[in-house]
């Protein structure tokens, strides 16, 4: 399983890679996510959807503005909000967020590869468990024996 966990950790991290190049060239909706969260912030909330932020720059873009249609990957919006919570701790739970697929995907292998470990302790346990059981067995029958026969 550690290959499987290696592969998701390797699309993660390629995942990760093509975001932060996107966000690279297209500073302005950092700029943008940032401002509109501050102003969520400034509002009193607690919380609020980082959907919500990036639809928002992709209305005022392409209606408000009409500057055409602007793609901004599903794939990155949960980025923003990372990025925001590491470049503003104060409001480190400001959006919730849950883990990446692949990270829930390693957990539950990793959890697996735990409990077959454990099984396998188990089995090894019990395989010297039948090992000593058949050894006394062996012992009690030549025992037996003795006392039947006489004879050692």
């Amino acid at each position: 399983m550690s290959m499987m966990i290696k592969q998701l950790e390797q699309k993660l991290q390629e995942r990760k890679e093509a975001w932060w190049e996107w966000h690279k060239k297209n500073p302005q909706v950092w700029n943008k996510f940032e401002e509109y969260t501050l102003e969520a912030i400034k509002t009193g909330r607690k919380h609020y959807s980082h959907w919500a932020i990036i639809n928002r720059i992709r209305w005022n873009r392409e209606i408000e503005t009409n500057g055409g249609e602007f793609k901004i990957s599903n794939d990155y919006i949960s980025f923003y909000a990372r990025l925001f919570h590491a470049r503003h701790p104060n409001h480190h739970d400001f959006f919730r967020l849950k883990q990446f697929k692949e990270e829930k995907i390693i957990e539950k292998l990793k959890s697996v590869d735990e409990n077959i470990d454990r099984m396998s302790d188990k089995i090894v346990d019990l395989s010297n468990a039948v090992e000593r059981v058949n050894q006394k067995s062996q012992l009690l029958a030549a025992q037996k024996n003795i006392l039947f026969t006489g004879k050692r």
